[in-house]
């Protein structure tokens, strides 16, 4: 490579790379694009600048420039800025010498080897082991479909979800397929407590230039538990830049929450707005068809043999997420070592350690808890006198499962469902029974949620 090659190289990766350290398009248009690469060595770097704004901007910017450089062959250098030509010509004449005389003048350039990026993934979380039900398939439809265009249709991509559910295995499952087909692409996971520390440690080693390097120059950005920034006010405000500089550059952002982003309290509005503005779905508790192939998928990958029956008892208790069934699937595993063999007393032990029922008490609250994640809509909404439809519905459901499962009075409805009136109650039981015995979409959907009650 000629020394003109090497000069053109090094100036180029180091455009790239500043162009994120400097966070503004318009400077670096103004004051970088301009300018080039005049001369460099082992010991010296110079740069043209092409007015003395320019030159002036970049004496401003010395360290971060240095840090760029320093980072781009792997070595500090004494870096120049000059807009004065005939300057230029004197110092390259002199620096040459210089080099001529050490013998330390090299037209090859040996960049500093780049370490690989640290995405933070977890290699086992993948979409082939990740279980799919009526719970979480949405969400498992978009999550693929980012995977294979990521920072097209969905994004943001926003899901919320109570804990042990499966949000952090897609979002792991999304980084891990988007590497898998292009191993290129930078993806990085974090919690939001880990960007609540680097961006604090950044500020107390004045290293705020690192931080956002860091953040904002990579393609997909998986940021788990957001609800943990709210009363942050100085995270929310470098997450909001950080969202808009990868925004602006379709850069794919996916959000976890464990509630609705209406719920996060003290959450900036401007960053409910960025978050509201892309996609959104939740994923909510498995139901016994999901729990029964969960238990089944993850007995086969810790290679343990547990009977139907077993599984079947456990798939009806009140295991109401993964990581439940998985403490479950563990205790099985520390018996199989010991040679002892998996009973259903001994999976019954394994419930009263976690406190589970083994079997669900099926009463109103049940019932409320049931209709309303199947709904998507608030239990306190469908006991109040909110007239959308969509919660009437919901209420009038709800209403007809305590009046058919539980054969409660009206008038026993009606005060569980806050001293509405019985009359109330008896039309809307009436309205649920009509359709369900005329409207087959109606009755698929009534037939669904007796099930995951009963």
């Amino acid at each position: 490579m000629s020394f003109t090659e090497a000069r053109q190289v090094l100036w180029d990766k180091f455009k790239t790379e500043y162009r994120t350290v400097l966070g503004s398009g318009i400077f670096f248009n103004t004051y970088v694009e301009p300018s080039s690469l005049a001369y460099f060595d082992d010991e010296t770097i110079v740069v043209y600048c092409e007015n003395s704004i320019a030159e002036k901007f970049f004496a401003k910017r010395y360290d971060s420039v240095s840090a760029v450089f320093t980072e781009i062959i792997g070595h500090e250098c004494t870096i120049i800025f000059s807009s004065d030509k005939a300057e230029i010509d004197n110092l390259i004449s002199g620096e040459e010498k210089k080099s001529a005389e050490k013998g330390s003048f090299s037209s090859e350039i040996s960049f500093k080897k780049e370490q690989p990026f640290e995405s933070n993934l977890i290699s086992k979380y993948t979409f082939e082991n990740f279980v799919v039900g009526d719970n979480c398939r949405q969400a498992y439809s978009v999550a693929t479909n980012i995977s294979e265009n990521p920072g097209t249709k969905y994004n943001p991509f926003f899901i919320y979800a109570n804990s042990g559910l499966g949000k952090t295995h897609l979002l792991h499952a999304i980084g891990n397929e988007i590497i898998r087909r292009n191993p290129a692409m930078r993806v990085l996971y974090v919690t939001t407590e880990t960007f609540t520390i680097d961006y604090i440690t950044s500020i107390q080693n004045n290293r705020m230039e690192d931080f956002r390097q860091k953040y904002r120059s990579v393609d997909v950005l998986l940021i788990d538990d957001i609800q943990f920034i709210a009363n942050r006010a100085g995270t929310q405000e470098e997450f909001f830049n950080t969202f808009n500089e990868l925004y602006a550059h379709d850069k794919q952002i996916v959000i976890s929450s464990d509630c609705r982003i209406s719920e996060i309290n003290a959450l900036a509005d401007r960053l409910k707005t960025r978050f509201e503005n892309g996609f959104t779905t939740s994923i909510t508790a498995p139901n016994y068809e999901v729990r029964y192939a969960i238990m089944l998928k993850k007995s086969d990958d810790m290679d343990m043999d547990i009977s139907s029956e077993i599984i079947d008892s456990l798939a009806q208790s009140e295991l109401n997420n993964v990581r439940e069934i998985e403490g479950i699937l563990m205790q099985f595993k520390h018996l199989a070592s010991h040679g002892e063999k998996i009973t259903m007393e001994s999976a019954h032990e394994a419930l009263r350690h976690l406190n589970i029922s083994e079997y669900k008490e099926v009463n109103t609250d049940l019932i409320l808890d049931v209709v309303s994640r199947y709904f998507d809509v608030k239990i306190e909404d469908i006991l109040s006198r909110n007239k959308s439809k969509k919660i009437v519905i919901a209420r009038h459901v709800a209403m007809y499962f305590c009046r058919t499962i539980l054969s409660y009075s009206y008038q026993r409805i009606a005060e569980e469902f806050g001293g509405m009136n019985h009359t109330s109650v008896l039309d809307g039981c009436k309205n649920v029974e009509n359709r369900y015995l005329t409207d087959d979409e109606i009755k698929s959907y009534i037939d669904e949620m007796k099930k995951m009650i009963s």
